[in-house]
């Protein structure tokens, strides 16, 4: 008998702590990933490769609906066109630093950070871009260009 109540006590109370399991969110954070970083490098590739063959229309693309929230497609491709106009035509970059932040469980979430140093025929360019995945498509949502070149007057033109 004693038994018996021990098995319905013990029951009552795992169909009692279920619903609160079930309606918890379950997420873990990776950091730092070397195999997410080199996902995101594949789009950071894409865009460098439109940039240096001045296919400024295709970049778009690459670039996602939350980039254009606060950006037009246009104020894009005049940032690109001159870039290139002030900066010279892209020649290589290098990796200075990097960032992933990957999300698994209910609410999963890639973000990326890449930060570049990028030679142009006339000036260096600290590029900064910020990536999300997207339908499991890595879209940037950031792009930033930080050289002394937009600093000369005669250039801005």
């Amino acid at each position: 008998m004693k038994t018996q109540i021990m098995k319905k006590l013990f029951l009552f109370t795992i169909i009692a702590i279920l619903p609160l399991f079930t309606s918890c969110t379950v997420n873990g954070t990776n950091h730092n990933e070397e195999s997410e970083k080199i996902e995101a490098e594949k789009t950071a590739e894409q865009l460098y490769d439109y940039i240096s063959k001045k296919d400024f229309l295709s970049t778009e693309k690459l670039f996602s609906e939350k980039f254009y929230a606060v950006s037009s497609k246009e104020n894009l491709r005049d940032i690109l066109e001159k870039t290139n106009k002030v900066l010279g035509n892209y020649e290589n970059r290098e990796l200075l630093d990097w960032k992933t932040s990957r999300t698994i469980g209910t609410n999963p979430k890639s973000e990326y950070l890449l930060i570049y140093e990028v030679k142009y025929q006339k000036f260096k360019a600290k590029e900064t871009i910020t990536l999300l995945k997207e339908d499991d498509i890595i879209k940037i949502i950031g792009y930033h260009v930080n050289s002394d070149g937009f600093l000369n007057p005669e250039l801005q033109n």
